[in-house]
């Protein structure tokens, strides 16, 4: 039971308090291509959260080996992008060979799979000292952060085109890149680090 409380909490706040999509960019130039596309956010969010989760699980039981832990920031870096290549790679084989995915499925999964969300959340679990189920809630947390940014980003935007006051100069992408640091500064204004300094 306590850890799937911890599992819990873990996802709750790296949702709401530590939204990394939104906090820290991590992700976002792929949640504004996929806002634009509501029917397929679901789908790239569940990849996003099925990624960081099998990476984070994986990542977590190496650094639980005390001597990789110890190991320089670069190192680990190194080790956690081999985890991820290694499960997307796996995951790759599993769609094409077995489900005879196409094309667009296979790109997508590669989109969502190699970004700096899902390689982020490893070296995020590490510092923050994460237990194995702390981990697992932070890659859930981390693939919600990713609707819940997606889904205001959409709403958003469609609210952007249909308002007529906005300057022709604003129209369009100005006035996205607006709307998205005011998110993003709101959402900071929930974590407790300074901004400016």
């Amino acid at each position: 039971m306590r850890m799937i409380t911890e599992l819990l909490i873990t996802a709750l706040y790296t949702v709401f308090a530590q939204n990394l999509v939104l906090t820290t960019g991590l992700g976002m130039s792929e949640a504004i291509r996929v806002s634009t596309k509501p029917g397929t956010f679901g789908k790239f969010a569940l990849m996003i959260s099925g990624f960081s989760v099998v990476t984070s699980a994986i990542c977590s039981l190496i650094d639980s080996i005390s001597a990789i832990s110890t190991m320089p920031y670069a190192v680990r870096a190194a080790i956690y992008a081999a985890v991820l290549t290694a499960v997307y790679l796996i995951v790759a084989a599993v769609f094409h060979f077995a489900l005879g995915s196409s094309k667009k499925v296979m790109g997508t999964l590669g989109i969502a799979a190699l970004n700096t969300l899902v390689l982020a959340v490893p070296h995020i679990n590490h510092s923050a000292a994460y237990s194995f189920a702390g981990s697992i809630g932070s890659g859930i947390g981390a693939g919600i952060a990713f609707v819940l940014a997606a889904a205001l980003i959409s709403n958003g935007s469609q609210k952007l085109a249909e308002n007529e006051d906005i300057p022709d100069i604003f129209k369009g992408t100005p006035s996205m890149f607006i709307y998205v640091a005011m998110l993003s500064l709101a959402f900071a204004g929930f974590t407790d680090s300074n901004i400016f300094g």
